[in-house]
């Protein structure tokens, strides 16, 4: 599946028979620190999400990734920028009109302990979504929390036990039968697998896509992981210090990069075949990140850039988020030198 990322004039692949189900033009959020100083969590995001399919979202720890989760489900509002969900401006809403959006604006969180009270049993932490919108009481209500149990392939019958009595696996299989609830067209998927081991994080992914097979769901899936991406995603966005640098259908960001950040980050992920791994070469990124208080100017990334050109256009133009060939969209001056300056042989 592919899909646009439009900032400023529409990529050719928003057509007008195809309809976005969610649509963020613009969208910053800066925290206020001090008197006079803002963290630029976000910092000027546009991108479509099209009905059905899985959007991977990745970048280094303090990207901005999660703070975006935040924005589209309306946790935190905006700072500026729209957010539309089917024909819904979600960012002018508020009150009773905002809580009826939320039914199908769900979300998966990272940590499956934190996000689950521990008072309340499982069958009343995945039935709380039904209470809320007074959807269903009773025996009806239990019957549904018993076959989302089900669904999420755990025993129905563990409704009256409390959290600290599943594994992490268990406790996320729990937080996902709460996003199912209410039937959402959306979820946001926070790195619901980081915090759970290998074996497991297999388990959790497979299930995510039995589901969206089964229900037809559309997934935004946070990750800082791009090996996990990989076997989920139809379409990879790629996020550095609040905006949006590289976006690709999955397969081609994998087998060609047209960033070098992504090309850094795809190069730190070891490969288990010695003699593949010693053809490659780790493509190093000088310095720290910088401060999203106070970002580089041009290019955020020109600062820990290997191929930019400072002084130059790096440092004094931002790189607009552009076609570098079909589907593929890249924030960089240097696009076309970023596959021959920066080869470290195959990622696979």
């Amino acid at each position: 599946m592919t899909s646009a990322v439009a900032p400023g004039p529409a990529p050719a692949e928003a057509t007008p028979q195809r309809t976005p189900l969610l649509r963020l033009t613009d969208v910053v959020k800066h925290f206020r620190v001090g008197v006079n100083a803002s963290v630029k969590a976000v910092d000027g995001v546009s991108f479509d999400v099209f009905e059905g399919e899985t959007v991977g979202l990745v970048g280094e720890s303090g990207c901005g990734k999660s703070t975006l989760g935040r924005l589209i489900t309306q946790l935190i509002p905006v700072t500026s920028g729209t957010i539309v969900f089917g024909d819904t401006e979600l960012t002018t809403l508020g009150g009773e009109r905002l809580r009826q959006q939320r039914k199908h604006l769900q979300m998966i969180f990272q940590d499956p302990f934190a996000s689950l009270d521990p008072r309340m049993t499982v069958g009343d932490i995945i039935a709380e979504p039904l209470m809320n919108f007074g959807l269903m009481r009773g025996r009806e209500k239990d019957r549904r929390v018993q076959e989302l149990l089900r669904v999420v392939g755990l025993n129905p019958y563990f409704n009256n036990r409390y959290p600290h009595e599943f594994s992490g696996g268990q406790r996320q299989r729990i937080g996902i039968a709460r996003a199912l609830a209410l039937n959402p067209k959306l979820i946001v998927c926070d790195e619901p697998v980081s915090a759970l081991d290998v074996s497991i994080q297999a388990q959790i992914i497979n299930l995510l896509e039995d589901l969206q097979k089964e229900f037809g769901l559309t997934y935004i899936f946070i990750a800082h992981d791009l090996s996990v991406v990989r076997h989920i995603s139809d379409r990879v966005m790629v996020m550095y210090l609040g905006k949006i640098v590289e976006v690709a259908p999955s397969e081609d960001l994998y087998r060609s990069q047209a960033h070098p950040y992504t090309r850094a980050l795809l190069s730190a992920i070891p490969v288990p075949d010695p003699r593949i791994e010693s053809k490659r070469r780790l493509v190093e990124l000088s310095g720290e990140i910088p401060s999203p208080i106070n970002p580089p100017s041009g290019c955020h990334f020109h600062t820990r850039c290997p191929i930019a050109r400072a002084p130059g256009v790096c440092a004094d133009e931002e790189p607009p988020l552009e076609r570098k060939r079909d589907g593929h969209l890249a924030a960089c001056h240097f696009a076309e030198d970023v596959i021959t300056a920066l080869t470290f042989g195959p990622a696979t």
